[in-house]
């Protein structure tokens, strides 16, 4: 009776042995199933790679917050100029951390901290990028094409069934010998190793054609595919692994039949700077001037600016079409002095009650000298779009909206709510299919005061992106991946 129950045991353990042992052919014909022409193309592997590519190269709004992609961006406007300098740093697959720099000056790029420069802010940007819903990327081709990549895809897979004398032990450590011998006999070789070589016909030819780097370079190669092959044979997990992420993913990488993508993002920044006034004796009205110099030391003031954003990004880049938008909100606390209702530069002068205020060019009222350090709190909500098209799609139009608010402000300090409202035609350079450079020309209203004559704040701006990357590939047809 023992031996009965220890056969049953016997056979059952022999049973799940067998069925946990590694099986190439079985575990290819798996993964080729999975195949399809609407939802898998090419390989996962592959297919967050080309993700990757494209979601840390696709376009962010180009708002004076350093919060582009990486790279260097340039803004001008009739008020001030602005430099970033921003990189992402890849965590997860869909997560990625932004660092970067930024310079502001209310003179040109030039001319920063220049005594013609009246307000100057350096700062420090720090950004998390999340990834969200499911990144799409598209197929070019027919289901015709599809079914030959599919078959080819196949017998390349199957090497290792249709030559199985290749994918042993003894083929390894014979190609070890014949890469020892054909630094030697070179030609020789051919009779010496005939078994070896013709199970490879290419290193076979290379020889016989006496290019023997070539040659020596296709054993390398070969040797390290066998013993790939041969590791994977460990364990089922590590044979999936290899089926998958090395020959399935190899074939694909070589015949990629996907191009553009679409994708949705949030981001969360934050901008801390330092910003910096200074006051020259001509910016001090004259009969004050005395007085004012000896109440105050006239040295620079400084002041820490926090900017915090949260926005969500949509792009889609297509055969013909590449266009993008973002929605978001943010919250700043700085210095009345950082207002973006300052006309000019700001003049220091003495009100009735015997005052040190500061007024713009507009005789506006500002605020008192001695509430330079105090929070001016605002908030914003912005939007932005850009679309490109043309045959290279590199040309296209761009807007972006926003409506600042106040939050809280020290007494008597100016700040109204206003509104920002540009557009105007943006261009591209390519090169490989990437984008190399990008330039642009707003205009419209900057920080209009709501019901008030909105004409007189009509402006212009320039931008300027090294790069502006889309990332692209040739394309062919849209059928989704």
């Amino acid at each position: 009776m023992k031996n009965y129950y220890f056969s049953i045991v016997t056979f059952f353990l022999v049973l799940a042995l067998k069925a946990q042992t590694p099986n190439y052919s079985s575990t290819l014909d798996i993964e080729l199933g999975k195949y399809n022409i609407k939802s898998k193309a090419i390989q996962n592997k592959l297919f967050k790679e080309n993700i990757t590519t494209a979601f840390s190269h696709v376009i962010f709004s180009n708002s004076d917050l350093a919060s582009n992609t990486s790279a260097f961006g340039y803004t001008q406007d009739e008020e001030k100029t602005n430099v970033t300098v921003n990189g992402n740093i890849k965590l997860q697959d869909a997560i990625y951390l932004r660092l970067g720099a930024n310079v502001t000056g209310s003179k040109s790029i030039f001319e920063f901290y220049s005594d013609g420069s009246w307000r100057n802010n350096v700062g420090l940007n720090l950004g998390l990028i999340l990834n969200v819903g499911k990144p799409v990327t598209f197929f070019k081709g027919d289901e015709k094409k599809f079914k030959l990549n599919k078959a080819r895809r196949e017998i390349r897979g199957s090497e290792p069934i249709y030559n199985p004398r290749k994918y042993t032990k003894t083929s390894k450590t014979e190609i070890d010998s014949l890469k020892n011998d054909i630094l030697i006999y070179y030609g020789g070789v051919l009779n010496v190793h005939k078994n070896v070589l013709d199970s490879l016909p290419d290193v076979k030819k290379l020889i016989e054609e006496k290019k023997y780097e070539e040659a020596y370079v296709k054993l390398d190669s070969e040797h390290k595919k066998v013993q790939n092959y041969l590791n994977s044979l460990a364990t089922q997990s590590k044979l999936e692994k290899y089926v998958k992420d090395d020959i399935l993913y190899n074939f694909d990488k070589e015949n990629d039949m996907t191009y553009g993508y679409i994708l949705k993002w949030l981001d969360l920044n934050v901008n801390l700077s330092n910003s910096t006034y200074k006051f020259s004796e001509e910016n001090i009205e004259a009969t004050i001037l005395e007085a004012f110099n000896n109440q105050f030391d006239n040295e620079d003031a400084n002041k820490l600016k926090t900017v915090i954003s949260f926005n969500f990004n949509h792009t889609h880049n297509s055969e013909k079409l590449v266009w993008y938008y973002q929605i978001g909100l943010s919250a700043s606390s700085s210095s009345f002095l950082e207002s973006t209702l300052i006309d000019g530069t700001p003049k220091v002068v003495q009100n009735n009650s015997s005052e040190y205020i500061l007024q713009d060019e507009e005789e506006q009222n500002l605020g008192r000298f001695d509430l330079i350090k105090e929070n001016l709190k605002t908030g914003s909500l912005n939007a932005y779009g850009a679309i490109f098209f043309t045959k290279k799609k590199s040309f296209g139009f761009n807007a972006s909206l926003s409506h600042s608010y106040l939050i809280d402000k020290p007494e008597n300090v100016f700040f109204k709510n206003n509104f920002t409202a540009l557009f105007g035609p943006i261009f591209r350079k390519t090169k490989d299919d990437n984008t190399s450079l990008t330039f642009g020309i707003d205009v419209g209203w900057s920080n209009s005061i709501y019901k008030s004559k909105v004409s007189n704040d009509f402006t212009g701006r320039i931008r300027l992106g090294i790069p502006f990357n889309i990332y692209s590939k040739k394309t062919e047809d849209k059928t989704k991946k």
